[in-house]
């Protein structure tokens, strides 16, 4: 199931970030490595991860990978600390389901951008809400483009 809604707002405070290349296989592990890190330096992961996908050339994704954490810490030459994220005036694509089902609900996000003469001035911010592993057709998945608010 898929509803699109626009003049949304993504804001979270507190977030450890990594932005790199890497393959698929790779990105649980780089996940792992984060929340380890998030550990030893005190803090807590306070919600679901954040991702943004840049670009993907064959089996290697330019990857945001985002933490919410519950308190402030130092930045490391992997892992940035961001004060906060926050994208205002977004479409969001409220996405329930398989995840597999994922890339077609983005696609149709895209079609009713373009549909609307919408100007998107973010990639999609992928926020997910509720993962059942026993039954992954519960998946629910927020995407967030942000939209430019001028009109041309």
């Amino acid at each position: 199931m898929l509803e699109i809604k626009e003049n949304q707002e993504l804001h979270v405070d507190n977030l450890l970030s990594y932005r790199g290349k890497v393959k698929q296989t790779e990105l649980e592990l780089v996940g792992k490595e984060m929340e380890n890190h998030i550990q030893n330096v005190g803090a807590k992961r306070v919600g679901n991860p954040i991702t943004a996908t840049y670009a993907v050339e064959g089996d290697t994704i330019d990857i945001e990978l985002l933490m919410p954490i519950d308190k402030s810490i130092e930045s490391t030459d992997k892992f940035a600390f961001k004060n906060q994220i926050k994208i205002v005036n977004a479409v969001v694509a409220e996405y329930k389901g398989h995840p597999i089902g994922l890339q077609e609900a983005c696609n149709q996000l895209n079609q009713y951008i373009m549909e609307h003469k919408l100007q998107p001035i973010t990639v999609g911010y992928n926020v997910t809400k509720k993962t059942d592993m026993l039954s992954p057709e519960n998946t629910e998945i927020d995407v967030y483009v942000g939209i430019s608010p001028n009109i041309l």
